[in-house]
């Protein structure tokens, strides 16, 4: 059985979207955190989340051409929000 990720998403009006991220390198990446209390503590109590296995999400992010996951990053600083559209 997969175990659970806590995956940041953005509401995009009608529906939640994954949240991406970069790299200190600047290379895209997804994040995922395995709770809820250690994606607050990088992200801050009011980031929406849904859950996921981890298959799950790398075949969401594969399909825009994210081969990175970065699991409970320790700081926002190692990882970065990329812009997205309104």
């Amino acid at each position: 059985m997969d175990v659970p990720l806590f995956v940041p998403v953005r509401n995009s009006g009608c529906a939640n979207a994954l949240r991406v991220f970069r790299t200190p390198g600047g290379a895209r990446t997804a994040v995922a955190f395995t709770s809820p209390v250690r994606l607050a503590l990088v992200l801050g109590a009011d980031q929406p989340w849904i859950q996921l296995c981890e298959p799950a999400l790398r075949s969401l992010v594969n399909d825009i051409g994210i081969r990175d996951l970065v699991i409970d990053p320790q700081t926002a600083a190692a990882t970065q929000p990329t812009p997205h559209a309104a």
